[in-house]
């Protein structure tokens, strides 16, 4: 039988990347920490981990924490079946793009907190990647814009969250004087996530035939950091609508182009889990229905085939 102990130490390493990370949140020396989790690697036969920095899990350790986040989330449907109070606060680990955070989600850790007494462990990735995150097993459910069926899992469109781009006033004088044009966004500098910023590439592509490398651009991978910025009057950026509605309302932000982009965002979901997930995933959809563009949230669990 796995050690409660033995796991717990597993799980806060993998969790926070670091054995001196883990020992403190544990209340334990780096030393007890290690020797735990060597104790559990003897029982599979095989490193759970990859001491590297941050520390990683191996295949193996992905699936063991994988077990943990489960086991978890299943003592406590089972307490409160039971009509027993849970003994702690439980965490529910999920995976979204920082613009959903800065958004229409932002609320829900405060939703699930107060309904249903869980922890938020929020892990921040490309819109692109965060389904890759939950195939690891590092997480319970994602949202992201992959709609493709996985073996495994359940997916739910959620919406679509519209972009456009936005700028000072002084900004749009200085840079802008006769209008957006494609030679004004060759030397208009933009804000990016980050160099592989796709959402703005696509953008330039599609309505301006601009390439990645055709523009200056300041690179701050933060959504909250985009609108800053163009407050500030450094830069134009493409900006989720929720974002920037009440600054363009005072005339802080104008909107500069008549063209935008929008992404379709899907939740991903393990097919088999906790009760409480069941609850998790409808509280997102409750969510996604309030604030996202209606039209394709409509749709229901879509089983992978």
């Amino acid at each position: 039988m796995l050690d409660s102990r033995c796991l717990e130490a597993l799980a806060a390493v993998i969790r926070l990347g670091s054995f001196e990370r883990a020992a403190e949140s544990l209340g334990l020396t780096q030393s007890a920490v290690s020797q735990r989790i060597k104790r559990l690697e003897s029982q599979f036969g095989e490193p759970l981990l990859v001491r590297s920095k941050p520390v990683t899990a191996t295949a193996a350790g992905d699936r063991v924490f994988q077990y943990i986040l489960n086991a978890r989330l299943m003592e406590r449907d089972l307490r409160v079946d039971a009509g027993a109070a849970p003994q702690s606060f439980e965490r529910i680990r999920l995976a979204l793009n920082a613009d959903s955070l800065a958004t229409w989600a932002a609320d829900l850790p405060a939703r699930l907190f107060r309904r249903f007494g869980l922890l938020s462990d929020l892990v921040i990735e490309d819109e692109t990647r965060t389904l890759d995150v939950l195939k690891s097993g590092h997480v319970i459910a994602s949202i992201g814009t992959r709609a493709e069926p996985v073996q495994g899992l359940k997916s739910y469109r959620l919406g679509a969250l519209s972009y456009f781009p936005v700028a000072s006033p002084e900004f749009v004088a200085r840079f802008f004087p006769e209008g957006v044009t494609v030679q004004a966004l060759k030397h208009a500098p933009a804000v990016i996530y980050g160099r592989h910023d796709e959402l703005h590439h696509d953008f330039l592509e599609k309505h301006y035939r601009i390439g990645p490398g055709d523009f200056p651009f300041h690179v701050l991978p933060s959504s909250e950091g985009f609108v800053v910025a163009a407050r500030q009057g450094i830069a134009y950026a493409l900006c989720a609508e929720p974002q920037v509605r009440e600054a363009i309302a005072e005339g802080a932000l104008v909107r500069i182009s008549p063209h935008g982009v929008s992404r379709k965002l899907v939740l991903h979901r393990r097919e088999r889990g906790p009760e409480i997930l069941d609850a998790v995933v409808a509280e997102i959809r409750v969510a996604a229905q309030l604030h996202l563009n209606p039209g394709v949230n409509e749709g229901h669990a879509h089983p992978a085939r």
